[in-house]
């Protein structure tokens, strides 16, 4: 039976192969810090930072075990085929998890869209909350973008990416309407836009992979932009990465880059507290 040893997976021995960093030059824990939802006042931000880390290896490696046994890499299709990987990886932290929380939200101002306000009922992807006097809620809404970075690409999101940042931030501020409206809890809790992305290019348009260094803090940074655009100042961002260059011209590129024609230099999970 596989161990789901996130030490074990992302140790040395594997770096070889793939590499995880988390890029959190867009995260101030202190700035973050809130009361949390149990208890008295504690680091709320450094709390989310470490459980967010956390998290997100749970994640890869569930998603890389799939990969490696069965050919199989869901974090890279969309959302709704991560959606188990988030559950389980979740449940590795804590007991007390449910995916698509439904909500009454008949009848509450939830945004300027009025298709939105028509609806009956509403569901969140993912609640969880940490155990212990000092445990944290966190409501989770996840969306799956793409991103090319080709010698000839523009290394910027497409309209239809870009909507989607714009609709889970949206869908993320819609959690404090309906707490003020009285159909949530009113925890002091953390709400979260988890958007998962494919770093892409083909292979006859590979560029410099030397180069793409800093590619976890520009594709925060343009998560972050969007939000701006939108009236919003996330508290921080947090990007993880699931580096897949060092297996790049080895024997076993063709498992790690699984489409035929493609690079996939990254694999991201990019967080944004709002």
């Amino acid at each position: 039976m596989y161990e789901y040893d996130i030490h074990k997976r992302f140790s040395e021995k594997n770096a070889k192969l793939y590499q995880y960093t988390l890029e959190d030059s867009l995260y101030k824990s202190n700035s973050v810090g809130v009361k949390v939802s149990r208890g008295d006042k504690a680091k709320g931000g450094r709390k989310l930072k470490g459980f967010y880390d956390e998290l997100c290896r749970h994640i890869f490696d569930i998603n890389l075990n799939l990969l490696e046994q069965i050919r199989e890499f869901p974090i890279t299709y969309s959302e709704r085929s991560n959606s188990a990987a988030i559950a389980m990886a979740l449940s590795r932290l804590t007991p007390y998890v449910i995916s698509e929380y439904g909500v009454d939200c008949k009848g509450v101002d939830l945004r300027e869209d009025e298709s939105q306000n028509e609806k009956q009922r509403r569901t969140i992807d993912f609640w969880c909350a940490t155990e212990g006097n000092n445990g944290l809620d966190i409501w989770i809404e996840s969306k799956h973008l793409w991103l090319n970075v080709g010698k000839r690409a523009k290394r910027a999101f497409d309209y239809h990416c870009t909507k989607r940042i714009r609709d889970a931030i949206a869908q993320v501020k819609d959690i404090t309407q309906l707490k003020q409206a009285g159909r949530l809890e009113n925890y002091n809790d953390f709400k979260l836009a988890l958007f998962s992305i494919n770093v892409f290019c083909m292979k006859t348009e590979s560029p410099n992979m030397n180069e793409l260094d800093s590619i976890p803090y520009e594709v925060a940074e343009m998560i972050q932009n969007v939000a701006n655009e939108m009236g919003v100042s996330p508290q921080g961002v947090l990007c993880s990465a699931l580096d897949l260059r060092p297996s790049m011209n080895t024997p076993k590129e063709n498992i790690y880059h699984l489409y035929g024609k493609e690079y996939l230099p990254f694999v991201l999970l990019c967080g944004v507290v709002v």
